[in-house]
């Protein structure tokens, strides 16, 4: 499903394309039992966009991730324990 998100927001298990607007929080639901699961999120505008994982989980070992630039696009995916960004 595509959304477009404006405000800080929690990602649905059902969402696959985020176009993100506005410097937000995007949290993302825990990777566990989401083996495999992908997010693609794209920076449509200017602000800084900000992608934090659920109860201690990492994304790329990180605390979170940050899409910086307009237009820039990051995939996520779900190991089942963590995120790993591709």
């Amino acid at each position: 499903i595509n959304r477009v998100v404006s405000a800080n927001d929690t990602l649905l298990s059902t969402d696959s394309f985020i176009f993100a607007t506005g410097t937000i929080t995007l949290t993302l639901p825990s990777a566990v039992g989401l083996n495999g699961k992908t997010y693609y999120i794209k920076n449509l505008g200017s602000g800084v966009i900000t992608v934090q994982p659920t109860g201690g989980q990492t994304i790329d070992g990180s605390a979170n991730a940050v899409i910086e630039f307009q237009n820039t696009l990051i995939g996520l995916v779900s190991n089942n324990t963590n995120w790993f960004i591709f």
